[in-house]
């Protein structure tokens, strides 16, 4: 047993480090994109109402932004027990079920994960994949495609392929959580504690 433990620990550690970096990258990218749809936002607001020209891409743009930022912060939430939850029945039980009961909530969100991400990348592979001619027009009016002598147009299929990022991501922690959840029930929780929250999360909540 001392063996397998120590097997387990090992991979713990290289799956924390592969998660915990991935999902400081996606917060980063995530902010990054928070940002931008503020300021796509703001520069809608003074085109329509102080120029009273209003721009054909703005509302698309931000709508896209929104969808990514929340497909790169939404898997740290899951790692970190930072979504709503209900905790009245994980309070009733006894102590020694407690991670039993988390041990089977994780593998039910895994199970659903996995059939939405076999949705989530057949909508994104199906054939038909939208142009998106808002963000084309910016493009178009930019001029970045003369500038750079490149022939790019965006497909509304980019913003879809957040979907399938997010439950891909999902998925990788699942995999950590229920590893460390396993071992917790068999060693115990002192040897394997839950991720440390982050500095900037702790911060935050």
């Amino acid at each position: 047993m001392k063996a397998i433990s120590a097997i387990v620990e090992v991979t713990l550690e290289g799956l924390d480090t592969i998660n915990t970096r991935a999902l400081l990258f996606g917060r980063t990218i995530g902010l990054v994109a928070l940002g931008l749809m503020v300021l796509v936002i703001l520069a809608q607001i003074f085109f329509r109402y102080v120029l009273n020209n209003a721009l054909p891409w703005p509302e698309e743009a931000a709508r896209g932004l929104m969808i990514w930022m929340m497909a790169l912060v939404a898997p740290s939430a899951y790692r970190y027990t930072g979504f709503v939850s209900i905790d009245m029945l994980h309070d009733l039980i006894p102590a020694h079920l407690k991670n039993y009961l988390v041990l089977a909530i994780l593998l039910l969100c895994s199970f659903v994960s996995v059939i939405m991400l076999q949705h989530a990348w057949s909508h994104f592979s199906a054939p038909l994949l939208f142009d998106s001619s808002g963000l084309n027009r910016l493009l178009q009016d930019t001029g970045i495609n003369q500038l750079l002598g490149t022939k790019i147009q965006f497909r509304t299929a980019y913003i879809y392929l957040a979907m399938s990022v997010l439950l891909m991501l999902i998925l990788m922690v699942s995999l950590e959580l229920i590893l460390r959840q396993l071992a917790r029930i068999i060693w115990g929780n002192e040897r394997f504690p839950i991720p440390k929250i982050p500095t900037e999360m702790a911060a935050n909540s």
